[in-house]
């Protein structure tokens, strides 16, 4: 495994606890017979199945289609709006995902086929790609239809084989958080800082507030699947970034994550959003100090693909400027979970900080002119800005401290149960 430091304490509880269940789901069993759930406790077969692929991929399927709805919808408005150039934008983010991923098969085929066949897979994939953001609501269909099939004792085992088939679909989705979601996120928290420069996010509508919701949701949802489906660069380069979910967190901690990385990401986007307003395209120079420093440290290893590991490394680099993953980091040391987390959380907040200062003194150049009445106003409004940026920062904060702890006792009480159960068989036997 290439990724960092919590995966491996995460994986302890997957080896002490995840294959446990991956056996209770995958045999025949009655009813009533029980099995593991994802908070650790003994539940019905059924009860598992429901809840993991039928109530878990019908909520994913929703997410993910009002996610893309709103964007369109969005884009619509600008079009009827007259913002023509951000309405064009926000369309062509909504397919860029299947494009890249299209590109993405084509090196395959490249590399693995010759002559006829490559002259037929590549035009056909490169032709696809406006259709591509549909695989992954099939594939949730597909999870749906043989989760509630499964749920039959009688053909149980045949669905649950169905259900256990990896698919691609998943690199999709992730492409679709990375490079659609979040650049959405950003421009619609930039065009709204444009309508008033002195007092930001002053008015939002209906429709941006629902497409920012969804944006960020979607987002730190799948940094915690990437979590749990241990995805590894190896797994990327090889083209084996598969829908098969290896391990499973607490419910708990799932939920506890995901208001750490949403916290995270409302503290990061808000601070892009208000520099990007105030100082245009000097953005894109932060962006790209950033991704030069998370690229160097990382390993671009000499050998097989290793031009295609530079494109991956610098891709995963662009990613780490909303959310760190850990699918590519390789660490020399052994170190504590937390150790990489603080040192990207460090990272981004002497970023925010920086940006924000800046910010904060082209407001005050911005607004000299003005009356000590609406000064009065408008610094009001600043300090709210600069209260929620560090307030949801230290809520994260909070949040990313908690899981480690879940994390850690989890992995504790795991493994007492399991040493428990282990002097019990040898007492018996």
């Amino acid at each position: 495994m290439e990724g960092g430091a919590m995966t491996e304490a995460w994986e302890v509880t997957r080896q002490l606890n995840g294959g446990t269940q991956k056996k209770h789901d995958t045999q025949t069993t009655t009813d009533d017979q029980p099995a593991s759930c994802c908070c650790g406790q003994r539940c019905s077969t059924c009860f598992s199945i429901f809840m993991k692929y039928t109530v878990g991929r019908s909520l994913q399927l929703l997410f993910y289609m009002l996610d893309i709805a709103t964007d369109v919808g969005v884009a619509l408005t600008d079009y009827h709006n007259g913002d023509t150039i951000f309405a064009y934008i926000t369309l062509g983010l909504v397919f860029l995902p299947g494009l890249l991923f299209s590109l993405y098969a084509i090196t395959e085929v490249f590399s693995s086929h010759t002559g006829l066949l490559v002259c037929l897979k590549a035009p056909l994939w490169l032709l696809s790609f406006p259709l591509l953001p549909l695989w992954p609501i099939l594939r949730d269909l597909h999870q749906i239809y043989h989760g509630v099939m499964a749920l039959f004792p009688s053909s149980r085992t045949h669905h649950l084989e169905c259900l256990n088939r990896p698919s691609r679909a998943y690199f999709v989705k992730f492409l679709e958080a990375f490079t659609e979601a979040a650049p959405q996120f950003l421009l619609r928290l930039y065009k709204i800082t444009l309508r008033r420069q002195e007092m930001p996010f002053s008015h939002l509508e209906t429709i941006e507030v629902l497409q920012l919701s969804f944006s960020l949701f979607s987002l730190a949802t799948t940094v915690i699947s990437t979590y749990q489906k241990n995805v590894t660069t190896n797994q990327i380069i090889n083209g084996d970034l598969e829908d098969n979910q290896r391990f499973k967190l607490p419910c708990c901690i799932q939920i506890v994550a995901t208001l750490w990385w949403a916290s995270f990401l409302v503290a990061r986007f808000e601070v892009m959003a208000l520099f990007s307003g105030a100082l245009k395209w000097w953005i894109f120079v932060v962006i790209g100090i950033h991704v030069v420093l998370v690229f160097l440290f990382q390993t671009v290893a000499a050998g097989k693909n290793r031009l295609k590991r530079i494109f991956i490394y610098l891709f995963s680099a662009f990613v780490f400027i909303f959310a760190y993953i850990e699918f590519n980091m390789k660490t020399r040391i052994k170190v504590a979970p937390w150790f990489p987390y603080t040192i990207y959380s460090t990272l981004v907040f002497v970023e925010n900080s920086i940006m924000l200062v800046v910010w904060f003194l082209t407001q005050q150049n911005a607004t000299s002119h003005f009356t000590q009445a609406d000064k009065e106003i408008f610094t009001t409004h600043r300090e709210y800005l600069l209260f929620i940026h560090y307030g949801s920062f230290c809520f994260g904060l909070v949040m990313m401290i908690l899981t480690f702890c879940c994390v850690s006792k989890e992995s504790r009480d795991t493994e007492t149960k399991g040493e428990e159960e282990e002097m019990r068989t040898v007492l018996k036997s």
